[in-house]
This record gives C-alpha cells, structure tokens and sequence, in this order.
C-alpha cells in the first residue's frame, strides 16, 4: 500500500477507537450541536473532500479530457475528410463539366458532317436526276423529230399522191411524177420554214 493510505488508515482508528470508548455517555439532544462529533465530523468532510478529490484528479478529469480530446480529433478529422470530399466534389464536377463541353463540342462536328454529308448526297442525287432527265429530254426530243420527220415524209408522200390524184381527176394535163413531187416538196419546205 502507498504511503498515504497507511496514514489514513491510521487516523480513522484512532478517531474511531475515540468515539467508540465515548459513546457511552449518551447525552441527549441533536449531534449536530454535540461539540463531541465535531472532530469526527471535520475528519469525515476532510476526508470525503479528499478522496472526491483524488477521484476528480485521477479518474473523472482525465476521462473527461480524454473524451474531449478524442471528440476535438473527431472534429478534425471530419473537417478534414469533409474539406477533401468537397475538393473532390469540385473535381468531379469540373470533369462532368469538362466532358459536357467536350461531348456538346463532338456532336456539334458529329451533326455538321452529318449535314454536309446529306447536302453533298443531295447534291449528287440532283445531279443524277439532272442528268437522267437530260439525257430522256434529248432522247425525247429527238424521239419527237424523228416522228415529225416520219410525219411530214408520210404528209409529203400523202401530199405528193393527192396532188397527183387531183390533177388526174380534175384536169387532163399530164402528171409528171417526178416533177410534181419537186413541187411538193419544195412547197412543204417553204412551209415549214415559215413555222
């Protein structure tokens, strides 16, 4: 045993031991103003402000500190991990941010491709269509005078045996074939001319 506790021990025998042998006496009336118990009394109080003492000193204060210390490092600590989960909140969201630009930037170049692709096809298809339209209005047109050439030859061969029947039926001259064929084909020529 330490030191302090003998000598505790010691005292409160001997303050014991007094009141024991006085105990007897046996006056009447209210201890608290028995001059006698008041030595026992200041020894009590003396002693249970020391012992509250020694409890405060070694055992309730020092886990108290250690509660509180242990409560500021919490503190820190969560003030630390909430100061590097916003910087990484930032990070992130610049990178979010960094690739909306990044992704709005490519399907930009992505839809204006797309659209001079479309023209460019657009352009070339017209230039088909052009083209093949061109080439049925030559081939129409020269389907057209092809039947007009047909029509005016069957029209000037028509014309060459009317004329012919005419002047046989309605006059008595001599038909010369060859020569009225001249006329009508020099008179058709002149007449399509004037067209």
């Amino acid at each position: 045993m330490s030191y302090y506790n003998k000598i505790i021990l010691v005292l409160l025998l001997i303050t014991n031991s007094y009141y024991v042998a006085h105990a007897d006496d046996g006056k009447a009336g209210l201890p608290q103003l028995d001059f006698n118990t008041y030595p026992s009394l200041i020894f009590w109080s003396v002693l249970s402000l020391f012992i509250g003492y020694l409890l405060m000193r070694y055992v309730v204060t020092p886990n108290i500190k250690s509660i509180l210390n242990s409560r500021e490092t919490n503190i820190q600590n969560d003030l630390v991990k909430a100061k590097t989960s916003s910087q990484e909140t930032e990070k992130i969201k610049e990178n979010i941010m960094n690739s909306q630009t990044e992704l709005k930037s490519k399907s930009q170049l992505i839809i204006a491709k797309a659209i001079s692709e479309t023209k460019q096809a657009i352009e070339k298809k017209e230039k088909d269509i052009n083209q093949k339209l061109n080439e049925k209005i030559v081939s129409a047109e020269k389907k057209i005078l092809d039947t007009q050439k047909l029509v005016i030859k069957e029209v000037v061969n028509n014309a060459e045996e009317l004329t012919s029947k005419v002047i046989q039926n309605l006059t008595d001259l001599k038909y010369d074939k060859i020569e009225g064929n001249k006329a009508v084909r020099t008179a058709s020529k002149n007449i399509l001319m004037e067209k």
